[in-house]
């Protein structure tokens, strides 16, 4: 990287290198000379590094064991409900890939730690109340045809793919942020791709409220605790 990239130095918990310097910030220069070392998609954790490790959301990270962004639209649906409930403004966006990623900005306050801990919960609770359909199952081969619900992108240092970021697959298709009333099974992620993107960022950004619609957890919390 250049001289002066701006990084996070985070101690690491286990293995043989006591810490790993995090590249911060996304200037023109950083994201060329990422390039530069072959680094197409661009992952990015939920803290920034000014107020790590308290995050500025929740991430939940939808995959489908059958391949079929369908199975993610479903699921996606069934947790926007469950979010509702709660009371937490969702956004959703693809992957880039076949699953769909969903997520709600917090107020910074809770830890990374407690932020997974609340993740979990929903997961776990949605899960139970749609047994045919998703699962919190580690394991691949326990999953059958249902939708992974994972809650593991909210840890420390986790991270999940950004915003507009491309994505190492053919055609190029883009991570992008979508409105609710787009989510729906007959959805093909595969149309926002490098070739046809330009068009799309000509549309009003669904999630230009993002940071504004920040929220606390601690009603979430007690509204999730009493189901």
């Amino acid at each position: 990287m250049p001289a002066g990239t701006p990084t996070k130095r985070i101690a690491n918990a286990k293995g043989n290198r006591k810490t790993t310097n995090y590249v911060v910030r996304g200037s023109i220069s950083t994201q060329i000379a990422l390039v530069n070392l072959g680094c197409i998609p661009v992952h990015v954790a939920g803290s920034r590094a000014a107020t790590f490790p308290r995050p500025d959301w929740v991430c939940f990270d939808l995959d489908p064991n059958t391949g079929k962004f369908a199975d993610a639209a479903n699921a996606g649906l069934l947790l926007k409900e469950a979010l509702d409930a709660l009371g937490l403004l969702s956004y959703p966006k693809t992957s880039g890939s076949r699953g769909l990623h969903v997520l709600v900005p917090i107020r910074v306050g809770p830890t990374a730690t407690e932020v997974l801990k609340f993740a979990e919960g929903v997961v776990q609770r949605l899960a139970e109340s749609h047994r045919k359909q998703l699962t919190v199952e580690h394991s691949i081969a326990a999953r059958g045809d249902r939708v992974y619900l994972d809650a593991f992108r909210n840890g420390t240092v986790q991270t999940v793919v950004s915003p507009y970021s491309v994505r190492r697959k053919p055609h190029a298709p883009i991570s992008t942020p979508l409105a609710w009333s787009e989510v729906k099974p007959s959805l093909n992620p595969e149309r926002f791709n490098l070739s046809n993107f330009r068009a799309r960022l000509k549309r009003s950004d669904p999630w230009s409220d993002f940071f504004r619609s920040r929220e606390g957890l601690q009603k979430a919390w007690g509204r999730l605790k009493q189901l």
